[in-house]
C-alpha cells in the first residue's frame, strides 16, 4: 500500500469482489493474493474505483494536511477554486465562500475560471489558424492520460495548451511569484498534474477535503452575510463558469464569436470517449472538428471529489443561473504563454501470446470449448479471453472466474457426498430434494435405488412421496431446530436418522446410518456406551453429593444433640455443688 499515490488500495479492507476491475475503464487493477491493487502507471486517475468500491478500500490520497501546513508556514497563500463549487456547495454565494476561505487563513481567493478564460481565448486563436482534421481539448487530465497511455497516436491532436488549472496557476505566479497556490476542485486527477515538476500549483485538494477542513475549523460558510461587493482576486471571471459541465468549454470558446468553419462536439464519460476515439483517424469531415472530452459523465460537477448528491439537472442549473453571457473580458490581456506539449506515455500491451498459451489457460479454468466461454463478466473482464490475457499478464488470478470456482465447489461437494458411507439427503422448505447420495437411496430399498439410477441425486423429488417420516424434516424446518436424532426401522433395518439445519427454515439435511453394518454398529455401541457411562457417572456423583450432604446434615444434628446433652449434664453438676 503506497499512500503517496493519488489513488491506492487499503489492502485489509479489500474483499476481492472485483467490482473495481469491472468498472475500471482501462483495467489498471492487479489482483494478487485476493486483493485488488491499482497499477499506477496504467491508471488514468478518473477515480471511478473510489466511488464504486463497496468497502471503501480504494482511497484518494489525502493532501489536506499538506495544504494546512502550507497555510501555516506561508503568509501569502491563494485559493484557486474551481467554478463547480457552486454546484457542490448548494446555494452558497461567492462572498460567503470568499469569507469562509479567508477565515481559514487564505490571503486571497481566486476563480480557476480565469485560467479557463485564458485557455478558451488561446484555443479560439489556435482554431482560427490551424488546418488540422480534429482537435481534442486539454482541460481534463484523465482524458489526457487516457490518450497519452492508450491512444498515443492522437497525442498531436490534443490542443498544445495548459489545462485551466495550470493556466490559472501561471497567471497568479506572474502576478506574484512568491505566492503559494492551493487548488480546490472535484477532481482527483489534478493531483497527478500537481505532482509534475513543472506544476504551477502547490497542492490540490477536493471539495470533500474542503468540507472536512471547514468542519475541523468549526466554520459554517453559510453563516456569513451576503455581500455583493466581495470580488475574487484579481477580478471575477466572465465567461468560463460553465467549464465544469460538458459543452461548457465549447460555450466559452464560442462566446461572442460565431464559428462557421468548425464542428464542435462534447462527450463525457470514459466509455463514451473510448467510442469516440475508436478509429477516429479514419474519419474525414468537410470541416475540422473540436472535441471537448471530459472523463466524468456530465462533466466535472460529477467528479469523484464531490459530496453533493443532487440531480444532474440541479447541478447544471446551479451553474447556468449564475453564469454571465459575456465575452472574454480581459483574458487577452493576461500572459498568453500557456503552450504545453503532451508526450506519449504509451502502455505497451503484451499481445504476443500464442493461441496455444491462451487455450491452455482457458482449459485450466474449465473452458474446454467455445460454448464454455460464457463471457459472463463475473471476473470483471468483458470476455473470458480478456480475463485469460490478464492472467498471462499477471494482473488476474484463476480463482476470479466465478463459474469455474462454482463448478469446482460443486464438484468437490458432489464427490464428498457420494463418498460418504452414510445416506445423505438435502431438502428445501417445500420438502423438495435438492441433492442426495446413493447410500440414501439404498437405505430406502431397492426400488428407490433403481429410481436413483435414473434420476441421479433424486433432484426435484418430493420427500413426502419417498419417505413416510417426512414430518420429522418438516418439524426441523418449521422450528429451526439445530438437530433432531431419531431411531427408525426401514424395511427390517435399524436406521439412525440425524436431521440438522443448513439454512434456518430454508434447507435441512438428513443423515441416515444403517445400524446393522459392523462399522456403524461398533461406533454406535462405543458412542452409546460412553453416553451411558457419562450418565451413570453423573448419577453416581449426584448420589454421592446427596449422601455426603445427608451425612453432613446427620453429623451436624447428632453433634448438636451431644452438645445439648453435655450442656444439661454440666448444669446439673454445678447445681449439685451449690446444693451441698
Amino acid at each position: 500500500m503506497d499512500t503517496t499515490l493519488p489513488i491506492y488500495t487499503e489492502k485489509n479492507d479489500c474483499k476481492d469482489c472485483y467490482k473495481c476491475v469491472r468498472f475500471c475503464p482501462v483495467k489498471a487493477i492487479k489482483v494478487e493474493e485476493d486483493s485488488a491493487s491499482i497499477i499506477d502507471e496504467q491508471c488514468i486517475h478518473c477515480g471511478i474505483c473510489t466511488l464504486i468500491c463497496p468497502t471503501h478500500a480504494k482511497k484518494v490520497r489525502n493532501d489536506l494536511n499538506k495544504a494546512q501546513n502550507l497555510l501555516l508556514t506561508n503568509v501569502n497563500v491563494i485559493a484557486s477554486i474551481a467554478p463547480s463549487y457552486i454546484s457542490d456547495f448548494d446555494g452558497i454565494t461567492p462572498s460567503q465562500m470568499i469569507t469562509a476561505l479567508k477565515t481559514l487563513g487564505f490571503n486571497e481567493v481566486s476563480e480557476t475560471a480565469l485560467g479557463a478564460e485564458i485557455v478558451s481565448y488561446n484555443c479560439r486563436e489556435l482554431l482560427k489558424k490551424s488546418s488540422a482534421n480534429f482537435f481534442i481539448s486539454s482541460a481534463c487530465p484523465s482524458v489526457v492520460e487516457l490518450i497519452e497511455k492508450y491512444y498515443p497516436e492522437y497525442n498531436s491532436n490534443i490542443t498544445p495548451l495548459m489545462s485551466p488549472m495550470a493556466a490559472h496557476g501561471k497567471l497568479l505566479k506572474n502576478l506574484n511569484s512568491e505566492q503559494k497556490i492551493i487548488f480546490i476542485s472535484p477532481c482527483v486527477a489534478k493531483k497527478v498534474e500537481v505532482d509534475r515538476e513543472d506544476s504551477t500549483i502547490d497542492v490540490a485538494i477536493t471539495f470533500r477535503d474542503l468540507k472536512e477542513w471547514f468542519a475541523q475549523a468549526g466554520i459554517d460558510p453559510y453563516s456569513y452575510s451576503i455581500d455583493e461587493s466581495y470580488k475574487f482576486y484579481p477580478e471575477n471571471a466572465a465567461s468560463a463558469a460553465m467549464y465544469p459541465m460538458d459543452g461548457g468549454m465549447i460555450n466559452s470558446i464560442k462566446s461572442g464569436v460565431t464559428f462557421t468553419n468548425y464542428a464542435f462536439m462534447a462527450f463525457s464519460g470514459i466509455d463514451n470517449i473510448k467510442k469516440v476515439l475508436h478509429r477516429i483517424d479514419e474519419f474525414k469531415s468537410i470541416k475540422p472538428v473540436f472535441l471537448e472530452l471530459l472523463a466524468c459523465e456530465g462533466g466535472c460537477i460529477n467528479g469523484p471529489g464531490t459530496t453533493c448528491t443532487h440531480s444532474l439537472v440541479q447541478k447544471r442549473y446551479a451553474l447556468l443561473k449564475d453564469s454571465s453571457d459575456v465575452s472574454f473580458k480581459n483574458a487577452h490581456c493576461y500572459p498568453s504563454d500557456i503552450v504545453y506539449a503532451y508526450n506519449s506515455n504509451e502502455i505497451i500491451a503484451n499481445n504476443s501470446y500464442s493461441e496455444n498459451e491462451i487455450k491452455e489457460v482457458l482449459q485450466s479454468i474449465g473452458k474446454l470449448s467455445d460454448t464454455d466461454e460464457l463471457n459472463c463478466g463475473g471476473c470483471g473482464y468483458n470476455s473470458c479471453r480478456d480475463f485469460v490475457i490478464a492472467c498471462l499478464d499477471k494482473k488476474a488470478e484463476h480463482n476470479m472466474c466465478v463459474s469455474y470456482m462454482r463448478q469446482v465447489a460443486h464438484n468437490k461437494a458432489h464427490v464428498l457426498l457420494q463418498k460418504m458411507p452414510s445416506g445423505v439427503v438435502m431438502v428445501n422448505e417445500d420438502l423438495i430434494v435438492i441433492e442426495s447420495n446413493k447410500n440414501f437411496a439404498k437405505a430406502l430399498g431397492s426400488d428407490m435405488e433403481m429410481i436413483y439410477d435414473v434420476n441421479s441425486g433424486l433432484e426435484g423429488a418430493d420427500l413426502r412421496k419417498i419417505v413416510p417420516f417426512y414430518k420429522l424434516f418438516k418439524s426441523v424446518l418449521s422450528n429451526g431446530d439445530a438437530i433432531l436424532e431419531k431411531d427408525l426401522r426401514i424395511e427390517g433395518r435399524f436406521i439412525h436418522l440425524s436431521i440438522f439445519t443448513i439454512q434456518k427454515n430454508k434447507v435441512v439435511c438428513g443423515l441416515f446410518r444403517d445400524m446393522s453394518t459392523p462399522e456403524v454398529r461398533r461406533e454406535e455401541v462405543v458412542k452409546r456406551t460412553q453416553k451411558v457411562i457419562k450418565e451413570n457417572l453423573s448419577t453416581v456423583q449426584q448420589i454421592a453429593f446427596l449422601l455426603g450432604e445427608n451425612a453432613s446434615r446427620t453429623e451436624s444434628m447428632l453433634n448438636s444433640i451431644v452438645d445439648s446433652f453435655n450442656l444439661e449434664y454440666d448444669t446439673k453438676i454445678e447445681q449439685d455443688k451449690l446444693g451441698k
